[in-house]
């Protein structure tokens, strides 16, 4: 919260030496203003629980601008704690160093063969450097280690896998010790505690400790305690700069809505995304292992706050689809893990806390459907060395909790071929929770064994399997209950092959429509164009149902679904002439209605098409100025559009929904372009909403739409 000038601050600052060191500093109390505040002018942000506080790393001679700001500060770590607290070396009951941590995994697999295998899964971006013949990254030439532990621990069994992974974030090494505490508990406690042996038995187990490992070595050797990044050279000049302009956040370089809130397209920023998605060898590393085995769960340690959290987080309000069952593991691991100041910690999501994207539990949950949790541990980044201990065993039962789940609440099975029993990779679709909340790629088996895992919560569902080339099943009041597994294996019957025929045709005029597009959706053909007799042919298309997505130039493009059978095969379609809405009347229709607190308008500046264009309505900080309109469609199809912004980047959005269901957004400076959502028949409500934050303006501060093609629709 903004307040006064806090003078004993002040006379802290002047008693220290060095005016480059950092500190943690805390304004108690935030509004939800300063922490959008703070994180629009680049603050690091190191914590933060609303309404109770909000930390900060600062350079101290920067405090007094950010007292002159009217905050009211208080140090709650200096650099010289922060060092008391780092002591290195295992032999020390401290931190781990790297050269530790590799003895450490090393004589762990050489005790325990039979459970225990290491990799090296990939590069650190100083390797990379070294590699490469320059010198000045000799220190760090660091690989990434991954260990397995299971039974038959060097075959790829068909079982569930869990990852554990930790410090993405180097001034975080308490994640390394919580990580590596667990993987010692269950390979000392196999074959004497039976539930210990039996997760090793039938789990796949991967532990990750430590993600950022040159970022890690710049901590533990105090050459910068609040180093968060890894080390990539992002000036090009050959060398690790001590500014923190080098380096990129690994826990913003995932792929799942990268680019987007809560990250920073600047260098210098301790939140950098980098250049592109997996840009960075040790987060392709993490890609890799994911994308290698049939993860269903997995931790992600940091530090701080205790919490537990779970997706979404790229943006505020984001539910996942498995919501429900994602915040019911959250709070059964949170209410296990105490917290400082008594109680347990907090569980929510991610989101809730604020909106980061390019993160690992919003990729691996949105790519592949793995329940992914981020722990925060602790009330600091480097809590002291004495309490290492305390906060790992703290911090046991939750992950053992995680490692568990699959074995109950789990629906489960093979999914073959009817006639061969070989593998066949489908879609698992659960209706009630895969048609609900923002986008996650489907569920499907694996490649391997057929297998398929969903997590969910105790009730009865409707489940579909489906897969090209075979007849769809589907199950009805199927059982999920905490007592175990439930059992479903699945054979699914091959489809026939059938060619499909027909003709486009003009809806008014009856004649047939040249090189106009037709699409299954669903099927792995292209899109085939029609010849000058409108006819068109799709070879070898397997029976099912099928969304047909039909366009021409100056057509309005339809979708409709058909079911493909040997007896039913041939499909005529017509298209309409499209008009635009192009706004050339100067003026709105009765039909578009006007909300929030300013109303759009039609105006000549900047139109895409012809003389008008609209325009968002001027508004103030927390405001929106919204415009819709309702229309009974009589074919489903594609609403598209053209869109122009010049906003705050990352803040202050013009979004666009159907029916009130969120369809995408777009902010900072974006030129004309076109864009299209597809939509059924029937009624539907389309609403373009300009809405701005708390503060700051950007750019011309609105958003201007033009030349808007809606499917066929019924007059008015």
């Amino acid at each position: 919260m903004k307040k006064i000038f806090f003078l004993f601050t002040f006379l802290v600052i002047a008693n220290l030496v060095n005016a480059q060191e950092k500190a943690v500093v805390r304004i108690s109390n935030p509004a939800s203003t300063d922490f959008i505040d703070l994180l629009k002018k680049d603050y690091d942000i190191a914590s933060y629980k609303p309404d109770v506080y909000l930390d900060v790393v600062i350079e101290l001679e920067d405090i007094k601008t950010l007292e002159a700001e009217g905050y009211k500060v208080k140090i709650v770590q200096t650099e010289a704690q922060a060092k008391e607290n780092m002591v290195v070396g295992k032999s020390l009951a401290g931190y781990r160093t790297y050269s530790d941590l590799l003895t450490d995994l090393q004589t762990i697999e050489s005790n325990n063969p039979s459970i225990c295998k290491l990799y090296d899964i990939g590069d650190s971006r100083g390797r990379e450097y070294t590699l490469g013949g320059n010198s000045n990254y000799s220190n760090y030439n660091h690989e990434i280690w991954a260990m397995k532990i299971s039974d038959n621990v060097a075959t790829e069994e068909d079982e569930p896998s869990v990852f554990y992974m930790a410090e993405h974030h180097a001034r975080e090494p308490i994640s390394l010790e919580v990580n590596m505490y667990v993987m010692e508990y269950l390979v000392s406690n196999y074959g004497s505690d039976p539930d210990v042996t039996n997760w090793i038995n039938n789990t796949q187990i991967w532990f990750t400790p430590l993600v950022n490992p040159n970022g890690h070595k710049i901590v533990t050797d105090e050459s910068d305690l609040w180093w968060r990044k890894n080390i990539r050279d992002n000036n090009a000049n050959g060398q690790l700069d001590s500014d923190s302009y080098d380096g990129v956040d690994p826990n913003r370089n995932y792929g799942w809505h990268f680019g987007g809130s809560g990250s920073s397209g600047s260098p210098g920023s301790d939140t950098y995304r980098g250049p592109s998605a997996f840009s960075e060898p040790e987060i392709q590393a993490m890609k890799n292992m994911v994308e290698s085995h049939h993860f269903v769960a997995g931790i992600t340690y940091h530090s701080y706050s205790e919490l537990v959290l779970y997706p979404y987080g790229y943006d505020l309000n984001r539910i996942a689809p498995d919501d429900a069952a994602l915040e019911e593991l959250a709070v059964e691991m949170a209410v296990t893990i105490p917290a400082a100041g008594g109680g347990h910690y907090t569980p929510q999501i991610s989101s809730a806390l604020y909106a980061a994207s390019g993160v690992t539990d919003d990729y691996v949950y949105g790519e592949h459907g793995i329940f992914s949790f981020t722990v925060e541990l602790g009330t600091e980044f480097i809590p002291p060395a004495n309490e290492i201990l305390g906060i790992c065993q703290d911090n046991l039962q939750a992950a053992l909790i995680l490692l568990d789940r699959v074995n109950h609440s789990t629906l489960t099975g093979l999914v073959t071929d009817a006639v061969t029993s070989l593998p066949v990779v489908a879609e698992v679709y659960i209706d009630g929770i895969d048609n609900t909340g923002e986008f996650r790629k489907p569920y499907t088996s694996n490649l391997d064994f057929g297998r398929y895992y969903r997590l969910l919560t105790d009730g009865n569902y409707n489940i579909t399997f489906s897969a090209y080339g075979y007849i769809p099943q589907t199950f009805n009041n199927m059982s999920i209950n905490n007592a175990a597994q439930t059992i479903l294996n699945v054979s699914l019957a091959q489809s026939q092959q059938v060619t499909v025929t027909g003709i486009v045709t003009d809806l008014d005029s009856g004649l047939p429509i040249e090189n106009a597009s037709v699409e299954a959706i669903g099927s792995p053909f292209a899109p085939v164009q029609t010849n000058q007799f409108g006819e068109y042919t799709i070879v070898d298309l397997n029976e099912g149902n099928y969304t047909f997505r039909v366009s021409a130039l100056d057509y309005a493009t339809i979708s409709q679904v058909k079911n493909v059978t040997v007896a039913n095969h041939i499909f005529d379609f017509q298209l309409e002439e499209s008009e635009a809405w192009s706004f050339e009347t100067g003026a709105f229709e009765t039909q578009w209605v006007q909300g929030g607190n300013a109303p759009w308008f039609i105006t000549t500046e900047n139109a895409y098409d012809g003389t008008y264009c609209a325009k968002s309505g001027s508004i103030g900080d927390n405001q929106t100025t919204e415009m819709s309109i309702t229309l009974f469609l009589t074919s489903g199809g594609d609403v598209s559009f053209f869109r122009k912004v010049s906003s705050e980047a990352s803040y202050d959005y013009l979004k666009f929904y159907i029916d009130d269901v969120f369809q995408d957004q777009w902010a900072g400076e974006a030129g004309w372009a076109e864009v299209a959502f597809p939509v059924t028949a029937g009624s539907h409500t389309f609403k373009w909403v300009y809405d701005k934050d708390a503060n700051t303006i950007g750019g011309s501060d609105c958003a201007w739409v033009d030349f808007i093609i809606f499917p066929p629709y019924s007059p008015f």
